[in-house]
């Protein structure tokens, strides 16, 4: 995904690997806050979360760090792509994070990807073996970025007053 979302002319990308930040346990919320990471979702303009299914959920390690910010994702673009190693490719995850991410002030869009079967559908390295996903890969990454720039010129120049 990062890679397509590169290709894209004027688009500027960051991965954020949840996996790295350093986010206490014993609390939460804002609490909790990784200056790096709220400093990155206040200047980014949409989000690209890539979510594995976890037991018909996502993971709560995800939902903890999207809990750590809450004014920087007010009005901002979201896109998920679900993966999994089931047939549903990470549905029922993107399902349950909906209502998250309206909660959060984010605007999902109107598409999702999702990856089935990842342990064939990704080689050792990581790249798509079918080829098949690409366009809808494109679909979906034009609409995140036409819904972010819509949506930054409405953070800009329309008062919700």
């Amino acid at each position: 995904m990062l890679d397509e979302l590169s290709k894209k002319p004027g688009i500027e990308t960051k991965l954020i690997d949840i996996a790295t930040l350093s986010l206490p346990t014993g609390d939460a919320g804002e609490a909790i806050k990784d200056p790096a990471y709220a400093a990155s979702m206040d200047r980014a303009d949409g989000l690209l979360i890539v979510s594995p299914e976890y037991n018909h959920g996502y993971s709560g390690l995800l939902k903890h760090v999207l809990d750590s910010c809450l004014k920087e994702y007010i009005h901002k673009a979201v896109a998920i792509a679900g993966v999994s190693a089931g047939p549903f490719g990470g549905a029922r995850g993107i399902q349950d994070l909906l209502p998250v991410m309206r909660e959060l002030g984010l605007v999902t869009i109107f598409w999702d990807v999702n990856f089935t079967n990842a342990h064939r559908l990704f080689d050792a390295e990581g790249n798509l073996l079918d080829k098949a996903f690409y366009g809808r890969i494109d679909t979906f990454l034009n609409e995140l970025i036409w819904m972010s720039k819509t949506l930054r010129h409405g953070r800009e120049h329309i008062s919700l007053n």
